[in-house]
This record gives structure tokens, sequence and C-alpha cells, in this order.
């Protein structure tokens, strides 16, 4: 556990977090929750083994039971792949961000953790952000360089009395460094629901629901991945989307704008199936959501 100690100091949470999970590999090469402590708003299922390839590889689905996030609310969670474990995080559904008042707001702030070998990734159904809400998000990555993360950060806006509200802020932050703490790729945005509904070229169609995928990989270079993800968005409808290299030839990453949701969501699936076909030698197994 010396290394996941050293991890855990590169990357310090401001807050107690009420979700941390701690990933490791068994002596029969599959992946098992070695260490968990899960409280109120997040629960758990039990482990999933969907994927023959890469063996052993599990995945959870992190669940809300509070039916969203709420004005005032400070989440914040943790996770972590030791060396060579294997696992995917994702969620049950979209999670709705509610109506707020002009002087309150919520956050999120989450640390990944990833040792050598391991690859984990973090796939969370999109945000849907309703009218007046404010939300603040920070995900720090720490990656050794034999490690692999793919992680995804999409949202949706929707106005549910269709009176023409928009939600007032979001402001998300992204950042990817090694265990030591150099700096690999920094992203930050902070925009209103205005700005979110983009229109591209003067034209009057919408580009309402927004999304990022980043993979932390060396295995292959920086372009080869950034060229995997423009061939799998290539073949995508209703979006508007590029891939590039991260800095430091530490991966590749995509930005998406689509129509809807459904557009997002397909667009999302196809790159990270991309990169995990690139990464592991095969495309995921079908999830049961």
């Amino acid at each position: 556990m010396s290394q996941a100690n050293n991890l855990a100091e590169s990357a310090p949470l401001a807050v107690q977090p009420q979700a941390e999970l701690v990933f490791t590999r068994a002596p029969d090469g599959h992946t098992f929750i070695s260490h968990q402590r899960v409280g109120y708003p997040f629960h758990i299922t039990r482990p999933f083994y969907l994927d023959k390839v890469p063996q052993g590889m599990l995945t959870l689905y992190l669940q809300s039971v509070s039916g969203g996030i709420y004005r005032g609310e400070a989440l914040a969670l943790t996770l972590e792949a030791e060396a060579g474990a294997l696992a995917q995080v994702t969620t049950q559904s979209a999670t709705i961000v509610h109506r707020m008042k002009t002087d309150g707001a919520a956050r999120q702030d989450m640390v990944i953790r990833a040792g050598e070998g391991a690859l984990l990734e973090y796939l969370p159904d999109p945000l849907i952000l309703f009218p007046g809400a404010q939300f603040e998000t920070t995900l720090r990555v720490a990656a050794e360089p034999s490690a692999t993360v793919i992680l995804s950060d999409a949202f949706t806006q929707h106005d549910s009395d269709e009176a023409g509200g928009r939600f007032a802020r979001l402001a998300a932050e992204t950042r990817i460094e090694r265990p030591d703490g150099t700096l690999l790729a920094f992203d930050r945005f902070d925009i209103d629901g205005d700005v979110a509904e983009a229109h591209l070229d003067g034209k009057a169609e919408a580009y309402p629901a927004h999304g990022t995928l980043m993979v932390v990989h060396t295995g292959c270079s920086a372009e080869e991945m950034a060229a995997v993800l423009r061939d799998a968005l290539g073949s995508c409808q209703g979006i508007y989307a590029g891939a590039s290299t991260l800095p430091q030839e530490s991966g590749a990453w995509v930005r998406i704008l689509a129509k809807d949701g459904l557009a997002l969501r397909a667009a999302i699936k196809a790159s990270w199936t991309a990169a995990r076909l690139k990464v592991s030698g095969a495309e995921p197994a079908k999830r049961p959501k």
C-alpha cells in the first residue's frame, strides 16, 4: 500500500469524501474492491465482470439515492486503482442538478488515482442542468506513466417549465498529473446556459449538449490515439466535435457539441469504445443500461 499512500498524498481533498473506493488486483487476475466507504447520497451496486477482455475487469455502478444535486451540497469522491487493477465506474442514469436560488450553489470535488499498469475508467452519465442551477466541479487525476485512465464529463440542460429558463452557472476543472505533482494537462471552463446553447456558423440549429472524453495513455503515441478518436466520431450523427492530443504525449481527448442528449451519449460511447479497443485489443462488452 506504500504506492497508494504516495498517490494519496499527491492529490488530497479539502473535505472528507462521502464515497471512497480502492480497487486491487487479486492473484487470479480479477479486480476486487479492497476498501470502500460509501455514505449518503451515494450507494454502490455489487461488482460486475462484464468484459472477457481485459480479463478480470470490474464494472461498478455508483448510484445516488437523493434524486439529484441540490443547493448547498458539497460532494466529494475518491477512486483509486492500485497497480495492475482494472476497473470501470459508471452511474445508473443521468444526474439532475436542481434549481437553486441566486445566493446558493452546489459543488463536487473528485480525485482519481491510478497505479502502475492500472486501467481505470470513470464514465458517468451526463448532468441535466435545470433552470437556475449553479454547479462547480473539480476532478484531479494522478496517474503513473504506465497507467491508463479514461474519463468523461458531459452535460445537457432541461427547461422543465418550458419557459425559456437556463442554468445559471457551470464551472468545471480537470487536472491531470503524475503522482509527484508534475502537471500533464489542465482544462477549465466557466459558462452559463445562454453560452452553453451553442449556435455554430450563424445557423439556427442549437447544440445544447456538451461532452468531453479524455484518454490518459502512453501505450501508443498521442496522435495515434487522437486519430482513433477522430475516426470514431466521424460515424456519429447530430454532433460537432473534434479530437486532439493531450500535452506531453500523455494521451488524447475529444470535445463534443451535440443536438441532444441521445446524440451526445452515442458520441461518447463511440469514443470510449474506440479507446478501449485501442488500449486492450477488444471492444467493451454490452452494458445492462
